[in-house]
Order: C-alpha cells, then structure tokens, then sequence
C-alpha cells in the first residue's frame, strides 16, 4: 500500500494529477479499523482542458504504463500487486472530498485520503447495503465530525437523505 501512495504522490509532484484522495472502504480503514477490501479506490481531479466538455484520465494512465505499470485486474490496474481503480471525482461532493482530504504520514509515506465525514456523506448518496453499514461504523467513530458532517449535508443538500437513514438505522 505504501508503494500505491508514492506513485499517487509521484503523479501529484509531476503535474499528472492535480489533486487525489483515497476513498471507499480503504480510506474508511485509516480513520479506525482497517476494513477488508478488494482494491484501492483512487478519486482523483484533474483541471477540464479548456474548451472540453469531458476530462480524460489518458494522461494518467500514459504516465503508469510509463512507469511500467501495465496490467489490468478486473478491479483496476495493478500497481505494485494492488489493484487500483481510478475514479474521476464527480463535480459537487466528490470534488470537495478530493480537495479537502486529509495528508497523512504512514510508515514514512504520504498519503491524501477522504475525511470520514465526506465518506459518509458519499456512502450515503451511493446508497449500496455496504454504505449503509460504512455510515454506522463512520459515524460511530471517537474522530468523526458530527457538525461538519452536518455543514457538508448542507452544503450537498442531503439532509433529507441523511434524516430517513439516520431513522432508519437507529442512529
């Protein structure tokens, strides 16, 4: 894992990328228990070219095989041995979730991962049985940010979202 964020880093420090965070079930791991997870998901934001309309992760992915980094698993290219999916952050919630994550150091490795609070805000706009779980066990950790949390429902007009699910799951 500590290679996957040098090479996220590498990108970053080269221009391919101009910001990324981890996110899903990884990023969930960092901020308590580590959770089992079949791949790295890697939100990433790159500027529109001007007078584009769509945003090409070609550069990207031009500068990984460069690297030597040419093979696909069915959950996304192989980097070190770990998958990795890499997922242009949609506009609103994703965006702002790339460019606020939190810099960590682990083990002498930098990383940029989502904050619990806009995991949970996420998982509740996908909306998948597992992001049901993924919120409890978010929202039920010493760190997270209950009044954050709720500037981002704001923010993302999900409130509504959040009120039946907190209902629904008892919290």
């Amino acid at each position: 894992m500590q290679a996957v964020c040098d090479v996220l880093e590498q990108l970053l420090s080269e221009g391919i990328l101009d910001h990324y965070a981890i996110g899903g079930a990884t990023a969930a791991g960092f901020h308590g228990e580590p959770l089992a997870t079949r791949d790295i998901d890697v939100f990433i934001y790159l500027e529109p070219v001007s007078g584009r309309l769509l945003v090409s992760l070609d550069p990207v992915f031009h500068r990984l095989q460069e690297l030597g980094f040419r093979e696909f698993d069915e959950e996304g290219l192989l980097i070190h041995d770990l998958p990795v999916q890499f997922i242009s952050a949609s506009p609103g919630l994703e965006t702002e979730a790339v460019k606020q994550a939190s810099v960590m150091e682990w083990e002498g490795h930098r990383l940029r991962v989502m904050t619990p609070e806009h995991l949970a805000a996420i998982a509740l706009v996908v909306g998948r049985p597992k992001d049901r779980a993924r919120v409890v066990y978010l929202v039920s950790l010493p760190a997270f940010d209950h009044q954050r949390f709720g500037e981002i429902l704001s923010r993302h007009h999900l409130e509504d979202r959040w009120t039946s699910w907190a209902t629904a799951l008892g919290l």
